[in-house]
């Protein structure tokens, strides 16, 4: 009778990887709650001190990662340096081309990064792009929503060029499907250095997704549209936030129009408002 025997392997590079990402997701979703909570900042007591003492990866070994700026300085740190140029939305969109940190990328058509130029007055946030036909990355929320876009923004006076739209998840899913919470919440960084670059005067929230992401609440869009509310990242002034239906929503409830109406005009008094 023979006995076989086995010998213990390591973990594979596949799970390591696997490993990592998991933790990374772990750690973005315990920040948005503390956000949520209203916590913006921790103490900086003696096991901090200790643990931020410790010595970082081998330089020399590790490389260049994904997304990370030269010389190991934070990706969000880089574009807050940058003073939210150009340059920076750039680096940006080529970080979220590359991306793999959540399922959606397997199969996903491409990707879709925000629209505009820094130092505009309005930032528009949406969902998803949801595309059926050939993939675009110019296409935002989709070709019929987008069109619903541009003439709700006509409506107010706003061209093209006088807004930021982007959305919460920066993949265009497969044709079909509809990605889960845990991928809009990988994807959150990404929205955050987007508002910190671009440094709108007002976000206008589309769908229920973006409203909740942005104002940090569970609360349903019906409640939370036709009024103000603020975001803030880290340490920078709050942006306003205006919550309203989605364009995606709109065609296919066109009776909500009146509502979407009144929160345009909303948005165009506080521009002007605050522009004089």
């Amino acid at each position: 009778m023979s006995v076989k025997k086995t010998t213990a392997a390591g973990p594979s590079p596949g799970a390591k990887q696997n490993d990592t990402h998991s933790t990374l997701r772990d750690i973005r979703r315990r920040l948005q709650y503390h956000l949520a909570m209203g916590i913006k900042e921790y103490p900086r007591n003696a096991d901090v001190e200790r643990f931020l003492s410790q010595p970082g990866p081998d330089k020399t070994t590790t490389g260049k990662r994904r997304g990370q700026q030269p010389q190991g300085r934070p990706a969000s740190q880089g574009s807050k340096d940058m003073g939210g140029s150009e340059s920076a939305l750039a680096v940006l969109a080529e970080e979220i081309q590359s991306c793999t940190l959540c399922p959606v990328a397997d199969k996903r058509q491409g990707t879709v990064s925000g629209l505009g130029k820094p130092g505009i007055r309005l930032m528009i946030v949406g969902d998803w792009s949801r595309q059926e036909d050939l993939f675009s990355s110019e296409v935002i929320f989709g070709p019929a929503e987008d069109a619903m876009l541009w003439k709700m923004m006509a409506a107010i006076e706003l061209t093209a060029d006088q807004v930021f739209v982007t959305n919460c998840l920066k993949c265009c899913p497969e044709k079909g499907t509809e990605p889960d919470v845990e991928a809009t919440t990988t994807c959150f960084s990404y929205l955050e250095r987007e508002i910190a670059a671009a440094r709108p005067l007002l976000i206008c929230a589309m769908g229920e997704l973006a409203a909740r992401i942005l104002l940090g609440t569970a609360a349903p869009l019906v409640r939370l549209r036709g009024r103000i509310g603020s975001y803030r990242y880290q340490s920078s002034e709050p942006v306003a936030v205006m919550p309203t239906f989605h364009p995606r929503f709109l065609l296919q409830n066109p009776e909500m129009k009146k509502a979407t109406w009144h929160d345009l005009q909303l948005i165009k008094r506080y521009l002007q408002e605050k522009a004089g």
